[in-house]
């Protein structure tokens, strides 16, 4: 558990208080980085800082929304979203990216870990059909069928008629009983 608020406690050791300052700090996230601002509180006495664990996290945050804003890096919703049109689980989107554990996959889907330009542009690279097929198939990865991706572009390079449709095609319609005064 951390202490979220320093402001104005005691300093035991030299008997000042502590107080709100901010530090512009440099954090790097999968090889870039950020400068961002940071709170923190400083004894008005001696100078002694501490930090937070909130005011850490609020960096960090702050920095990761401002590399993916300066790089351009996919959204965790719009990873999540590529996979699913996909028709992919967590593993089998690692398996794609030469071998990704679930975990980091799932990382990027949900925000926690920021992916790297190179990770960044093969998971763009997806959206094509060709590289998707040519990358599955080097992976070892079973895609499903083509006619039930979605968002996906066939060959032809428009989505086939049913992508967005994820259920089987319509059976086709019984044949007429045979007239009983044809038979006789």
């Amino acid at each position: 558990m951390s202490v979220t608020s320093l402001d104005n406690h005691l300093h035991r050791f030299c008997g000042g208080r502590y107080q709100q300052a901010v530090e512009t700090v440099t954090i790097r996230l999968s090889g870039m980085a950020a400068e961002v601002e940071r709170g923190m509180y400083r004894c008005s006495k001696c100078g002694d800082e501490q930090r937070t664990v909130e005011q850490r996290e609020a960096a960090e945050k702050a920095a990761l929304e401002r590399i993916r804003s300066e790089h351009q890096l996919l959204a965790p919703k719009e990873i999540r979203q590529l996979r699913e049109s996909i028709g992919l689980t967590a593993v089998q989107l690692g398996e794609l990216l030469y071998g990704v554990p679930k975990g980091v996959v799932e990382g990027w889907e949900r925000g926690r870990y920021l992916q790297n330009r190179e990770a960044d542009a093969l998971l763009r690279s997806l959206r094509d059909r060709a590289t998707l097929e040519r990358r599955a198939a080097k992976a070892g990865v079973a895609l499903p069928d083509p006619d039930l991706l979605s968002g996906i572009p066939a060959e032809g390079g428009a989505p086939s008629a049913r992508a967005s449709a994820l259920e089987p095609a319509p059976e086709p319609a019984p044949e007429p009983a045979p007239d009983a005064a044809a038979t006789s």
